[in-house]
């Protein structure tokens, strides 16, 4: 068998270079407002552009029950708006582990860039945040 040249050999190692760099979803990792200190969230926002839309991953670790955060709160809800213009529209509400301090979400966001926020609420269903605000964040 004829050995390869050495063009043969490098592009395959380029190509995946290059679908590396070029690829993959946006990943950030935030710090909470002084209203949870010490609470962090790791984000993973997988962009699809040809479909408008945004999968969202939130872990969140070292956070306080919703209550300790705002007197009355029972969930924490994650929030987003396309500019700071345009109001805040309702993703879901976080599944939250008491005894770990965890939280977590996967959702899907009908925008490529937007602002996040995640907030204490009172209920995990409430139509507009309050301004007991955890984690922000940009996505884009």
């Amino acid at each position: 068998r004829a050995e390869r040249s050495p063009m043969r050999r490098t592009f395959p190692v380029l190509l995946s270079l290059f679908l590396f760099a070029c690829g993959g979803p946006l990943k950030y990792e935030v710090a909470s407002s002084a209203k949870a200190p010490g609470a962090d969230a790791k984000v993973v926002a997988d962009v699809k552009k040809d479909q408008n839309q945004t999968l969202l991953e939130v872990e969140v670790k070292n956070l306080p029950p919703p209550e300790r955060v705002a007197d009355g709160s029972s969930a924490f809800v994650a929030w987003y708006r396309k500019g700071s213009s345009a109001q805040w529209a309702r993703l879901a509400s976080l599944k939250y582990d008491k005894d770990d301090r965890k939280g977590s979400l996967k959702a899907s966001a009908p925008e490529t860039s937007f602002d996040l926020q995640i907030s204490a609420e009172k209920a995990p269903d409430v139509a507009s945040p309050s301004s007991d605000i955890v984690f922000s964040q940009r996505v884009n």
